[in-house]
């Protein structure tokens, strides 16, 4: 697969970001607690799904998922998921559903820092939430002279440009990578 630069990456991803896809989820029900809403019963989009790691996670508190994904491999990897576990409230796509689909949670984990256009794509997931309705996002921090990640700012202006109140922007959660440890940040907005 040419045309998809995260094949290479999809066979171990569940392997190599596991503990990433754990510290992100046990972070989301803590940023949740301290505002809401409930993961109990929610309509959520895990929009940059890879390979559902942190779909895994939100099987059997949400009602519904829709795992959204431009990679086939991982996309692969996440319908396989699906299958084996028999789960009937998760969907897998490479586009999001269409634009009168409504949700209580939009999850983006590792994936908005790579969007071309960063504020139209948090506005589209900020309009398809619910009243009350948040959306989470973990990015790594970009720092001087890297064309890699996010800075806090372009996070907070993204969120905020697109309607959402509340914008919480910091660290999320302190990892190990290859023997370092590293602090992903994270945005979060609601819709009220």
């Amino acid at each position: 697969m040419d045309d998809d630069p995260w094949a290479e990456l999809a066979e171990h991803w569940d392997e190599d970001a596991v503990g990433y896809a754990d510290a992100a989820f046990g972070h989301l029900q803590q940023v949740l607690a301290d505002a809401g809403p409930t993961l109990d019963g929610a309509i959520v989009c895990d929009f940059g799904a890879g390979t559902g790691l942190l779909v895994e996670r939100l099987v059997g508190r949400a009602a519904r998922i829709d795992a959204v994904d431009p990679s086939p491999a991982m996309l692969d990897r996440t319908r396989a998921k699906i299958e084996a576990n028999g789960w009937t409230t998760v969907s897998a796509s490479a586009e999001l559903p269409s634009a009168g689909e409504v949700y209580d949670l939009v999850v983006c984990s590792s994936v908005l820092g790579f969007v071309d256009d960063l504020d139209a794509v948090v506005a589209d997931l900020a309009g398809r939430l619910s009243s009350g309705g948040a959306l989470v996002q973990w990015d790594w921090e970009r720092a001087p002279g890297d064309g890699h990640g996010l800075t806090r700012d372009e996070i907070r202006s993204a969120l905020t440009s697109a309607g959402l109140t509340d914008v919480r922007v910091g660290g999320a959660f302190t990892i190990t990578i290859e023997g370092e440890p590293v602090t992903p940040l994270y945005g979060a907005g609601w819709r009220r």
